[in-house]
């Protein structure tokens, strides 16, 4: 019964639309957000997930080759 009620919510979170701020709020939040380092803060964001990717990706087709005869 737990894990369903821990599924439903884990739901509600992820379907739910973007967070909320009051209106007198919300246009400084955006401003602070979206400004011009935006893009290099969601590169250094995005960057250890790329290195996974990369040494994932490196132990996948290592693990293939020395099983191949």
């Amino acid at each position: 019964m737990r894990s369903t009620e821990a599924l439903t919510f884990l739901g509600t979170l992820l379907s739910s639309g973007a967070a909320l701020a009051c209106e007198t709020c919300r246009p400084a939040v955006e401003a602070g957000i979206f400004n011009e380092h935006f893009w290099g803060r969601l590169a250094i964001t995005v960057l250890p997930f790329a290195v996974i990717l990369c040494v994932v990706t490196r132990l996948h087709f290592t693990a293939r080759a020395e099983g191949e005869p």
